[in-house]
């Protein structure tokens, strides 16, 4: 009975994965969605938040701007930013147009139309040096051949306030996609050492970027072939990139895309110089999302631990000192767990979302008084965020908006 349930459901996610995966390049098609929120993407400096969603009405799409200077309690009016020039190509859960920030310079980025197979092309910028007040739209990180697809990007600052950005990009290596990188040193103004730091990863995964204390910079990305996540780093500001082991040996062989990214981030207290990672795998034996550790920089790992059941996915993870918050969805749910103790001692999950609502795809960020966490949930019809802060001993409010 055992085996039964196995094969059962490697074949369910096989079509799962199989009706929303296509070749590996280009745009994974994507089921039918109501109007609303889109997509959204959140970075944070401390209590303030920059946060960007796009929102679908028929086919049209919208990208707005939001900051927030009190940990997500309020919010000032969402401002338009205008795309008519740079028409938006993909804006979904998991493949959304990124923010990052430092002080009042905000840099935004899409994935524009191209002519690489189903439209996708390469990434836009607009930039702002006034808290999202005005934009103007600046060079893109990686060149403007409308036959590169350019997706599933991330991006992070540093303390010193140089950006980087993560994607994935359609090229004649091996997988015909690869991760590629970037910085920017002028607020992403200009950028500089765009290069692929590995010429062979899956197609379909978002990546998660993190940077460290002493300036390190890594991605969490998914690998091509055996569809464990790996870990990309550079110590020399972007010039030159080292590809690490597996995060969390799963050793899982998979013909496709899971469309399931990870989270990663760095505990500065307790353990000194700890990464810890939220990965999803679909191995059939270990079906599910785990927490695992590195004191190394990601050169050997710890055994990983369970998050939630076999359906939870679409994880992130947040970090503060020595505390750390996973969370992810399951069966229409968000759930979180927390942890004081350096990535260990994980306490029980809480729900996050309110039980009538279908919930998907949470984000976490730190606000230095504790941790809040956005997704996505459909109500009336209509696609919708809504955040909740969780503290670091307790959940303590929720809200949302259009």
């Amino acid at each position: 009975m055992t085996n039964l349930r196995r094969n059962v459901g490697a074949l369910a996610l096989l079509l799962t994965v199989a009706a929303s995966t296509v070749a590996q390049h280009g745009r994974p098609a994507r089921p039918a969605a109501g109007d609303g929120i889109a997509s959204l993407d959140v970075f944070a400096q401390g209590p303030v938040l920059d946060l960007l969603t796009t929102e679908r009405r028929g086919s049209q799409l919208e990208l707005g701007h939001q900051r927030s200077t009190d940990g997500g309690q309020t919010w000032s009016p969402r401002r338009r930013i205008d795309t008519s020039s740079a028409p938006i190509s993909i804006a979904s859960r998991g493949n959304e147009p990124q923010v990052v920030a430092h002080g009042d310079h905000v840099l935004v980025q899409w994935s524009t139309t191209g002519s690489s197979r189903f439209g996708a092309g390469p990434m836009v910028t607009a930039r702002s040096s006034d808290g999202g007040l005005t934009w103007r739209p600046v060079a893109g990180p990686a060149g403007n051949d409308p036959a590169d697809a350019q997706t599933f990007a991330d991006m992070t600052a540093d303390v010193a306030g140089v950006f980087y950005v993560a994607w994935i990009g359609s090229h004649d290596g091996p997988a015909r996609r690869g991760l590629g990188v970037a910085r920017s040193t002028d607020y992403g103004a200009t950028w500089e050492h765009s290069q692929l730091a590995d010429d062979s990863s899956c197609a379909c995964c978002w990546n998660r970027m993190a940077t460290t204390p002493e300036r390190l910079v890594h991605v969490l990305y998914r690998d091509h072939g055996v569809r464990d996540m790996r870990l990309a780093t550079t110590d020399d500001g972007g010039a030159s990139w080292t590809l690490g082991g597996t995060v969390g040996e799963f050793d899982w062989e998979f013909p496709g895309c899971p469309h399931v990214g990870g989270g990663l981030g760095w505990i500065s207290g307790g353990v000194l110089g700890q990464l810890v990672a939220l990965v999803w795998t679909g191995h059939e034996e270990r079906h599910g999302l785990y927490v695992v550790r590195s004191a190394d920089d990601g050169n050997s790992w710890s055994s990983p631990v369970r998050m939630g059941g076999e359906r939870a996915r679409h994880g992130d993870l947040a970090t503060a000192g020595s505390t750390a918050v996973a969370v992810w969805d399951e069966s229409g749910a968000i759930w979180a767990s927390r942890s004081v103790a350096g990535g260990e001692g994980w306490v029980p999950e809480m729900r996050l979302s309110r039980p009538e609502a279908v919930a998907s795809h949470p984000l976490v960020v730190t606000t230095g008084e504790g941790f809040r966490v956005f997704w996505t949930e459909r109500e009336d019809g209509l696609l919708r965020w809504r955040s909740a802060e969780v503290g670091h001993t307790s959940t303590t409010s929720t809200s949302g908006q259009n």
